[in-house]
């Protein structure tokens, strides 16, 4: 009798452990940059179509869909593409419930993904303070004016310029995010 409690308990483990496998898989990275995971993964255990703190298609597919077709970047430029989305991307998944329930509140899972923009872009080995004005003007064609002049978006130029400031290469480049710095705390 305690043999087939024991063999019950244990395949339910084995079960819930699969289960979390495969939803564990569709919360991983490709080798090559991809958006299909804001579908697969984040869309599917935090459902917000409709709610005004949906991030997930409306931001992050969005923006992630946008930078994989620059066809005009460096290599330093993709590989800061590459490494911030990738970056991106991962920072969210520990934060996302993603059992057979899922539970989500998507303001906090919104201000999740916003508080790594900053550290992902100016992570160092692929900073966007290393990057060409070129490339960063490639970024620029991008990005909505409606999102930048936003106090969030506002916000991490605004932090994103005071780290460039410090590590840019000093050839011009420092110059340039000095000026972006102090242009954005006239407003």
């Amino acid at each position: 009798m305690r043999s087939n409690s024991f063999i019950a308990l244990f395949l339910a483990f084995a079960m819930l452990a699969i289960a979390s496998k495969r939803a564990a898989a569709q919360c991983v990275n490709t080798a090559n940059p991809t958006c299909e995971i804001y579908t697969t993964c984040f869309a599917k255990y935090c459902p917000c179509q409709g709610d005004p703190s949906e991030y997930f298609q409306t931001y992050g597919k969005k923006y992630c869909q946008r930078f994989l077709s620059i066809q005009n970047f460096s290599a330093s430029g993709k590989n800061w593409r590459n490494s911030t989305l990738k970056c991106l991307q991962e920072t969210i998944v520990p934060d996302l419930d993603i059992s057979d329930n899922p539970k989500c509140d998507c303001g906090r899972m919104k201000g999740v993904a916003y508080k790594s923009h900053v550290a992902c872009y100016t992570k160092p080995g692929a900073s966007i303070c290393d990057l060409s004005a070129t490339d960063i003007n490639e970024i620029r064609k991008v990005i909505d004016t409606a999102d930048l002049f936003t106090s969030e978006g506002w916000k991490q130029m605004g932090e994103v310029a005071k780290i460039c400031v410090k590590t840019a290469p000093d050839d011009g480049r420092r110059t340039a995010w000095k000026a972006i710095d102090t242009v954005l705390r006239l407003r």
